[in-house]
């Protein structure tokens, strides 16, 4: 009898224990009114479509995948309708009570996600965008590259922010980082501003003039370049792991992961054709129609 009963408690505890876990029950999501997105130069369109030959760094906030906006002015002068996250919200959602907040900014790396993250808390932000560590990759030399604890501390205290502070329902959509070896690939075919070859443009990294010598300095071997990528495929795992662990555990909030960022491939039109490195107009609206249809609110 109590071998029997032995054998039945074992056999209940093994039900049981297949039974699947249900997922942690979640506040309703909040539909994303209050956009607030956190990012470096890419969100902030730099040289997108115009360039202004004083200001290297030129912001086309209107060609943002995620902030764009067309009113009479971009009508008027022409320049692109990428169809920002910010505008498929208004067709989607409507205009009433409609806000979008640019956090990003130009130079910024994973070091600037806390900060930034709190400016989207202070705006009680319904949907965070996160597009971040370009500039983390991206390096004079390959020492200055943050480890992937450095890395991973930076966006866990800028999670810990929005977890704690952001309105219950909120979502948060982090972006995997560009494949910037993608970008190297394409020199050849990319000509920039007076239709100078960018490869030449590229070889002032040995000067420090221009950006990611850790990827597009002249005199890197394969090697060197593979390295720079180990650790942008590195970020990007722990971008994921990190979205995943905040999903699973944070009852209050919505969290996403999307790599079709990293998986697209360039195109040279996609390319400014001013600095050989930002996303062009037409890289921009890509980029917001991939991660759009990939993302919480695509569907």
């Amino acid at each position: 009898m109590r071998a029997r009963l032995t054998l039945l408690v074992g056999l209940s505890v093994l039900a049981l224990a297949m039974v699947p876990v249900a997922s942690l029950a979640k506040d309703p999501q909040r539909v994303p009114k209050r956009l607030s997105s956190v990012g470096d130069s890419i969100t902030e369109a730099i040289n997108a479509e115009e360039f202004n030959p004083f200001i290297f760094i030129t912001p086309n906030h209107w060609a943002s995948f995620a902030n764009g906006y067309r009113g009479f002015w971009e009508w008027l002068l022409g320049r692109t309708n990428v169809n920002s996250h910010n505008q498929r919200i208004t067709s989607a959602f409507g205009r009433r009570n409609r806000k979008n907040y640019m956090e990003a900014l130009s130079g910024a790396d994973s070091f600037d996600i806390g900060p930034q993250m709190a400016q989207s808390v202070n705006h009680a932000a319904d949907y965070v965008t996160l597009f971040m560590g370009h500039n983390d990759v991206c390096q004079d030399n390959f020492s200055q590259i943050p480890t992937d604890a450095q890395f991973e501390a930076n966006v866990r205290a800028g999670f810990d922010q929005l977890q704690a502070g952001l309105p219950n329902g909120a979502t948060v959509y982090t972006l995997g980082i560009v494949d910037i070896y993608k970008l190297w690939q394409l020199g050849p075919q990319l000509s920039g501003a007076l239709g100078i070859s960018c490869e030449v443009i590229w070889a002032t990294t040995l000067l420090g003039i221009f950006p990611c010598g850790t990827m597009l300095n002249p005199l890197n071997s394969e090697a060197d370049r593979q390295y720079t990528r180990s650790r942008n495929l590195a970020f990007n795992t722990i971008l994921e792991d990190l979205v995943a662990e905040y999903d699973a555990n944070d009852s209050h909030h919505y969290w996403e992961f999307s790599d079709v960022t990293f998986e697209g491939d360039f195109t040279p039109s996609e390319v400014s054709p001013f600095d050989c490195f930002h996303p062009s107009a037409a890289g921009q609206t890509r980029i917001s129609a991939d991660t759009w249809a990939d993302g919480p609110f695509g569907n």
